[in-house]
């Protein structure tokens, strides 16, 4: 199949590029090049030009897309909301209507902060949103062109694992402040329940494959707090603790309010492909198995510093 990748040189899209290569064509497009291997066709140009976003739909005639391209950056989307808008809502607009009126398949890669976080245990899909930010507003407005396409997929998710560009992950900021010993504060109020962009790139490719399509949860199928994931994870990367510090979110002034349940239940998607979804511990894992084997050597073309030794 010819499939359409947008925000390829994101860590998202690293990981579809490794996996979906294998059996498919991929059209991988962003503001940059990203993860270069066979089997992957490079156009780079601003999304938000609506005029060169369907120029590439028509040249590339997608059987899929998956719409990854976000300003994932909370506070950036407050004081930029226009943008964000442009981004989230008229892109994901411009792409719905092309694949609808083909009769193509949309995979629009959503948020878990589209909830106001104060519900006791996990999110399911018939929980009313109710965003607390810019980013999170215009990541469900996004959602609604999906919602009415007849083959559109919307994966509300949390993601971790090595990122391809310059920029550390939320994961990759934590292990690197464990190996040097700096001070991480973390939040002990905040939940969530991080899935390996790995495994969601797995779970986009067998999406593909079927007819499944509406709205789903994609996370793992438990949740930490952001203080509770950063012990997991140093007791994982056999790291000292000491420089782990519990802070509460109340403490901290952002620019955009944030959710402090961020965890999503799973169930109807596991039901639907017939998948278990890993744990937490499972992601960290992962995270490190790839770094043993070598994975982010290949993906990123280049090696961690000498005093990341596990």
């Amino acid at each position: 199949m010819r499939i359409g990748v947008t925000g390829a040189s994101g860590m998202l899209g690293a990981a579809l590029i490794d996996e979906l290569t294998n059996k498919h064509q991929v059209f991988a497009t962003s503001r940059s090049r990203g993860y270069e291997k066979d089997g992957v066709q490079w156009e780079c140009f601003d999304l938000t030009n609506l005029q060169k976003l369907n120029r590439w739909l028509v040249n590339t005639k997608p059987d899929v897309i998956v719409h990854c391209a976000a300003m994932v950056n909370v506070d950036e989307c407050e004081n930029n909301a226009e943008f964000a808008k442009k981004l989230h809502i008229d892109t994901t607009s411009t792409i719905a209507n092309y694949l609808n009126q083909e009769n193509k398949k949309l995979i629009y890669i959503s948020t878990d902060s589209v909830f106001n976080g104060k519900k006791n245990g996990s999110y399911i899909e018939s929980d009313q949103a109710n965003p607390l930010n810019v980013y999170a507003e215009t990541k469900l407005l996004g959602e609604e062109p999906v919602l009415l396409m007849e083959s559109g997929l919307v994966l509300r998710t949390n993601i971790i694992g090595w990122s391809k560009s310059g920029k550390m992950s939320f994961a990759e900021w934590m292990l690197n402040g464990l190996v040097k010993g700096e001070p991480l504060t973390l939040f002990t109020d905040v939940i969530f329940s991080p899935l390996h962009v790995s495994d969601l790139s797995i779970i986009i490719s067998q999406a593909i494959e079927t007819e499944i399509s509406g709205l789903y949860h994609c996370t793992s199928k438990d949740y930490v707090s952001k203080y509770d994931f950063g012990i997991k994870m140093a007791e994982i990367f056999n790291l000292p603790v000491d420089n782990i510090k519990k802070i509460s979110i109340e403490d901290i002034h952002f620019e955009a309010n944030r959710p402090k349940n961020m965890s999503l239940c799973s169930e109807k998607l596991n039901s639907i492909l017939k998948y278990d979804s890993p744990t937490v511990s499972d992601a960290i894992e992962l995270m490190k198995s790839q770094y043993d084997n070598g994975w982010l050597s290949r993906v990123k073309g280049v090696k961690l510093e000498s005093n990341y030794n596990f």
